[in-house]
């Protein structure tokens, strides 16, 4: 890869490294504006010498390239503060380029991994399921009263986000407490005009 980027005249290779020592006796002597590393550096692990790096290199820039396309590896390295993840099959005029970039305070990710992102950012944003639900007689009130509308457990484990495992131990609790035996008398339980269930409005 040296003498590949050699070729091109807006970048100066000021160094290589293969271990985790040499790697930073290079960043302490020439402070490189762009650092190219792999997952692996010798022995050491890539993601976190790019966190150390962020931390205390802050001027130098961190593209990751390697043959490894784990989204797991590719979201530590996002996090670890990497600029810019390319897979080693890039051409050398792509990872120049990347370097120019990177090198310009803007980031850069192989194409190839542009699926892997979007499932991240997708998988963020969704709503975590809980997977336990805190004491109290308002989530109860809430599961009787869709019981009542006559939603299915999978419909109101996904209304109140929580597993289907949580909603059906939930559900043993408030039938032990109604002493009741079924969904069905569930919701007849709720229609009694008495009844206020843990304290429930009736709907």
């Amino acid at each position: 890869m040296k003498e590949t980027l050699s070729q091109y005249s807006e970048i100066v290779v000021v160094a290589t490294a293969h271990t985790k020592i040499e790697t930073f006796d290079c960043l302490r002597t020439y402070r490189p504006d762009v650092a190219v590393l792999d997952v692996r550096v010798g022995r050491a692990s890539g993601i976190e010498m790019c966190r150390t790096m962020r931390k205390f290199y802050q001027k130098s820039a961190v593209i990751f390239l390697t043959a490894n396309d784990d989204k797991r590896l590719l979201r530590s390295a996002i996090l670890a503060g990497a600029q810019g993840y390319l897979l080693k099959m890039a051409s050398g005029e792509a990872v120049a380029k990347a370097i120019e970039i990177v090198a310009a305070g803007q980031a850069i990710m192989d194409p190839e991994l542009t699926q892997e992102i979007f499932e991240w950012i997708r998988d963020k944003t969704r709503p975590v399921q809980r997977e336990r639900v805190d004491d109290g007689s308002e989530f109860d009130n809430r599961v009787l009263a869709l019981i009542a509308a006559g939603k299915t457990n999978q419909e109101i484990a996904r209304r109140l986000n929580v597993t289907p495992r949580v909603l059906l131990t939930r559900l043993r609790i408030i039938y032990k407490r109604l002493n009741i035996s079924r969904k069905a008398d569930a919701a007849s339980y709720l229609a009694r005009p008495e009844q206020g269930a843990f304290g429930m409005r009736r709907v």
